[in-house]
């Protein structure tokens, strides 16, 4: 899971008595729960309960509840009847919308990407998807999941359409758990040389937005295909 390291100086704030230091340090609580939204820390249902998640994040209850207030505000959390944070469940039907939207945007970044990206830039995105073969290779769903959004969310960084990146973002939130749920691998593997990555990191050094786009759609067809089958129809009751 990637991390972000508090400043020891905000440690030391007493967030309920400097409205700057507790406006920092809900942004940080915000930034990490959001981090393990996206990279398959939490699977749908699953409830965050306020004084642990504060313990794990070295932090008192009060900023990690304005971050929790805020994730539920953008969809990413609910309340349950308890008006404890709950990641949701996501049925087919919203999954498939997620997944639409964020294929069209997630298109838009590849094709901006094209017009600037560095080598230096695909040679680290070829080490991210090595970390998903290798996850692949040793049987591990879980790792794979994390894998390939790492990989995603690194290209997505080398764009310049920030907004929009930001947007991304919010939905990676809802997917990650959706990811973190999968107890199988996808159907491809990440080191066969047909695989939608490898094709995206070629077409990147040919500076070929067509052949790029192309990938990413073939990216993201074998997600849906390998995703959808494990997703409820309709909400479950929660009793």
């Amino acid at each position: 899971m990637t991390t972000i390291q508090i400043p020891q100086a905000w440690k030391n704030l007493r967030p309920e008595g400097r409205g700057e230091a507790r406006g920092a340090l809900a942004a940080y609580a915000y930034q990490q729960i959001r981090d393990r939204l996206i990279y398959c820390h939490y699977q749908g249902g699953e409830r965050l309960v306020l004084r642990l998640l504060a313990a794990s994040l070295e932090l008192s209850p009060t900023p990690v509840r304005e971050a929790l207030l805020r994730l539920v505000s953008e969809q990413a959390l609910e309340l349950d009847e308890r008006n404890t944070a709950r990641v949701p469940t996501t049925t087919r039907a919203l999954f498939l919308e997620i997944h639409g939207v964020r294929g069209d945007l997630e298109g838009r970044v590849t094709r901006d990407l094209i017009t600037h990206i560095t080598p230096e830039q695909i040679a680290v995105l070829r080490e991210k998807h090595r970390d998903f073969i290798v996850a692949y290779e040793n049987a591990d769903p879980h790792g794979a999941a994390v894998a390939n959004a790492i990989f995603h969310s690194t290209a997505a960084g080398f764009s310049r359409l920030l907004f929009t990146v930001g947007i991304i973002r919010g939905l990676w939130a809802r997917m990650g758990p959706i990811y973190a749920a999968a107890n199988s691998l996808p159907t491809i593997s990440p080191a066969d040389p047909n695989h939608p990555h490898l094709q995206i990191l070629a077409a990147f050094e040919k500076h070929d937005v067509d052949a790029a786009t192309d990938a990413l759609r073939r990216d993201f067809l074998q997600a849906k295909e390998w995703l959808e089958p494990l997703l409820p129809e309709e909400q479950p009751v929660t009793i």
